[in-house]
């Protein structure tokens, strides 16, 4: 399977709009270093394209049919995407989290087919083996474990550490290929809901061969100053997520 990451950023993207912060500030310089809120595609080994989260609009990243659509949870930067989609010209399976979901793609889901998923409920997709985990955020949110051929990915965000169901459910399956965690903040900031560099690097390191950080906030440290302190801290055990970049598991 391929991991595409279209969108790495937090609720507010990078750069966030008139913000003169540094992280921000060197976007304007390198888009490189620019983000979408969180968006991730994995295409199979049938060249199907699987969605979990649309933070962004995904028309311009990914225009083919979807064979399912999965959402962590309902905050609005992983659903915003959502709005647009619904009118596609395809009925397409939208699997959810029950709690705080949105009014308006319930109830007027156009052609999404809404379905409410829990932890341990594990879906076939195509090739995929995808088993829904329990996270530890503000609302309730789902991590999701990917697996093809014997290999497999977690996707682990948003989440400040890991629940010990989780954790132990993992540690079963690990050495993971890779694990995608929510690294929002810089290093030695401390938030009840969200992990920082050091958090997410730990808990990717001890489960997966290589651990690849997303969901980076413009609060973090700027995209080259992150990736030098990453690098120079784990070596290639640990990436830091870009928009556009694509992994092969």
């Amino acid at each position: 399977m391929l991991v595409y990451f279209i969108g790495t950023g937090g609720s507010e993207g990078i750069p966030a709009h008139l913000c003169t912060c540094s992280t921000c500030s060197e976007a304007r310089k390198f888009s490189f270093a620019q983000r979408r809120p969180s968006t991730l595609a994995v295409i199979t080994e049938n060249r199907k394209a699987v969605l979990f989260d649309v933070g962004t609009d995904i028309r311009d990243f990914l225009n083919v049919p979807l064979e399912a659509i999965f959402l962590t949870h309902w905050h609005h930067d992983h659903i915003y995407g959502l709005y647009k989609l619904r009118w596609m010209a395809r009925e397409t399976e939208l699997y959810a989290p029950k709690g705080h979901a949105d009014a308006l793609i319930l109830n007027d889901p156009k052609n999404l087919r809404p379905n409410v998923i829990k932890p341990g409920q594990t879906l076939r997709v195509d090739s995929l083996k995808i088993t829904p985990i329990r996270l530890k955020h503000e609302v309730e949110t789902l991590g999701y474990l990917i697996e093809e051929n014997g290999k497999s990915v977690a996707l682990l965000y948003d989440t400040k550490g890991l629940p010990e169901e989780t954790r132990e459910f993992l540690e079963s399956k690990a050495p993971l290929r890779l694990a995608i965690v929510d690294a929002t903040y810089p290093p030695g900031f401390d938030d009840p809901y969200h992990n920082n560099v050091d958090e997410a690097s730990e808990i990717g390191l001890s489960l997966a061969e290589r651990t690849v950080l997303s969901h980076i906030s413009h609060k973090n440290l700027p995209f080259l100053e992150l990736t030098e302190y990453v690098r120079k801290r784990w070596g290639n055990r640990v990436l830091v997520a870009y928009d556009g970049m694509v992994f092969y598991v």
